[in-house]
């Protein structure tokens, strides 16, 4: 049978698995961003020149 503290660290390692996949997500979501930002402003001078 499982103890309590047993199940206690099962608990705080998958949270702490689910955090560090979050991290990495919001890392990956601020890279992203920040491409499309630098990205926008060739497609508006495409969008404006009628070349899309």
């Amino acid at each position: 049978m499982t103890s309590l503290k047993d199940e206690q660290r099962r608990i705080v390692a998958y949270l702490d698995s689910v955090q560090a996949r979050l991290a990495s997500l919001r890392e990956l979501q601020s890279k992203t961003q920040e491409e499309l930002g630098a990205l926008l402003p060739s497609v508006l001078d495409k969008a404006f020149k009628g070349e899309l």
